[in-house]
């Protein structure tokens, strides 16, 4: 049986190397010595930042694509891989006491109590164990709150998370806080972009960006047209005014000096999208990541064939997982609904999946207001907020040069 679920679990993590991330066993939880070097060449190159498939396994372990191949025409279903993976390491742990157990069987001399310590250590060893996830007491919990909420209470109203550069939305939410997952909703250019550029501006911490839509010669001249005020189509066209050149080189200082990292792939998938944060959070111990936008993320191979709703769900799943994870804020951009245009957005209005609603710990909605096609007015509607208010902002959006700014 254990033979088996290391097949099924190895054919999974080839359809979906992303598994690789949150799988708990280790190689050597694997019987076969066969499966130990397959797996271990699976987490040596995702540790690499590779999304490894059958010929780079073939390269990494020496072993023929032959030997590799079946593994993947396995007939599997992708999401019951924590269902093998808990059942390789049961496996394991039976090994190890039937091993144990035949060694005070066939000791001479020992005495009780020496074999009892050695069998209680086997015990503490694996069954005290809980996979990935850890105990705490209440005594810890109550603790850990009282301090974040003295920490509250001495800030008054001031922001004790990652600032946004937004005080109205730093009132309301106190920041980007580590663990929490943010979308931020909007239709087809009305300023999403723009607001998660000018928020990851601000951040003073090492930041992340994934882009699946935009390339980051875009997304760098976006942020040098807030930062100098400079119109961002003159600015592309190298159009300049008078003592323009002089504000775009302290606008180019400023950002060079800022720890910004970005990673673009046109559709990137979202297992890409996982690995590259991941890695970003290890090369360079990003405190935050922006990620741009949700439904332009190419399914995971393990939901290609379910529908459309259910590989968005997937998705924002994954980015729920990340946060918590990473210990780090996840903003997201996300697209609203086509019934969302020109009137006011609302939680549900988020396209493609009702999970994303469920996902957000705090959602805020961009609403423009326009009149003879001229913008108005621009709000920032905090519709989801767990820890804090929901409630509107109010903002001036400039479109000349992309910034979002206090009203």
């Amino acid at each position: 049986m254990s033979v088996d679920a290391e097949k099924y679990f190895l054919g999974q993590c080839l359809w979906s190397p992303s598994i690789i991330l949150d799988a708990k066993c280790s190689p050597s939880d694997f019987e076969m010595d066969l499966h130990q070097r397959l797996f271990q060449a699976m987490v040596e190159l995702t540790n690499e930042g590779q999304i490894f498939d059958e010929r780079m396994l073939s390269v990494h372990t020496g072993l023929p694509l032959e030997v590799i191949c079946p593994f993947k025409a396995t007939n599997i279903m992708f999401t019951n891989w924590p269902f093998y993976d808990s059942q390789i390491r049961r496996a394991c742990k039976i090994r190890k006491f039937k091993k144990v157990a035949q060694e005070i069987m066939d000791s001479v001399g020992e005495k009780p109590e020496e074999l009892s310590a050695r069998m209680q250590k086997v015990i503490d060893d694996t069954i005290n164990q809980v996979d990935g996830f850890e105990i705490s007491t209440v005594q810890e919990t109550v603790n850990a709150s009282v301090s974040r909420i003295d920490e509250r209470r001495k800030n008054g109203l001031k922001c004790i998370g990652i600032p946004s550069g937004i005080q109205g939305l730093d009132r309301q939410c106190l920041g980007f806080q580590p663990r929490q997952l943010y979308y931020l909703g909007a239709r087809p250019s009305q300023g999403k972009t723009a607001l998660m550029l000018n928020c990851a501006q601000n951040c003073k911490e090492a930041v992340g960006i994934l882009s699946a839509e935009s390339a980051k010669e875009e997304l760098t001249n976006r942020m040098l047209s807030s930062s100098s005020k400079i119109n961002n189509q003159r600015l592309v066209m190298g159009i300049f005014k008078e003592g323009e050149m002089e504000r775009l080189t302290q606008a180019a200082s400023d950002i060079y000096s800022r720890g910004i990292f970005i990673y673009d792939e046109p559709n990137m998938s979202i297992d890409t999208a996982v690995m590259m944060a991941r890695q970003m959070k290890r090369r360079f111990d990003i405190k935050i990541l922006f990620v741009d936008y949700l439904q332009c993320l190419n399914p995971s191979r393990a939901v290609i064939k379910q529908e459309r709703r259910e590989q968005v769900a997937y998705a924002s799943k994954q980015l729920k997982q990340l946060a918590r994870t990473l210990e780090i804020p996840v903003v997201v951009t996300a697209q609203l609904r086509r019934d969302a245009e020109g009137n006011r957005p609302k939680l549900n209005d988020f396209s493609d999946s009702t999970q994303i609603e469920r996902d957000a710990d705090v959602a805020v909605m961009i609403h423009n207001i326009y009149n003879e096609g001229m913008l108005q007015e621009s709000w920032l509607l905090v519709e989801k907020n767990r820890e804090g208010r929901t409630g509107d902002i109010p903002v001036v959006f400039n479109q000349e040069y992309l910034k979002f700014t206090d009203k």
